[in-house]
């Protein structure tokens, strides 16, 4: 399991990515992504209430949702269908769906795409 918890303090005390990385174990790309990601939503600094399990729901809600069974959503795909004509949020989740049930995976709900 990824220790997001160190590589983000590791990170805010100006440690190195290729120190975080040797000393969590983790590879340098995994410190990189939890790095950025951190830095795109807005993490500054953490307090008590950000535990490790709490940091993965939070920087990576789509590998919950994948663990899970459900279907991962291809957000690319939709944003170049979203610019065709008449291509609406519910006529690609009604696509979506149909795809992932097809797979013998779990779609996501409708609110997803709203």
């Amino acid at each position: 399991m990824v220790n997001y918890r160190r590589i983000l303090e590791l990170h805010f005390e100006e440690v190195s990515q290729r120190t975080i990385s040797s000393s969590t174990g983790h590879s340098r790309s995994t410190a990189s992504d939890v790095v950025q990601r951190a830095k795109k939503l807005g993490v500054e600094s953490l307090n008590d209430t950000m535990t490790n399990p709490w940091l993965e729901t939070f920087l990576f809600p789509e590998k919950q949702a994948v663990e899970k069974g459900y279907f991962p959503i291809d957000w690319e795909r939709v944003h170049k269908e979203l610019q065709k004509k008449n291509v609406t949020l519910s006529l690609l989740h009604h696509e979506y769906s149909t795809e992932a049930r097809e797979g013998g995976k779990i779609p996501l709900c409708l609110s997803y795409f709203l």
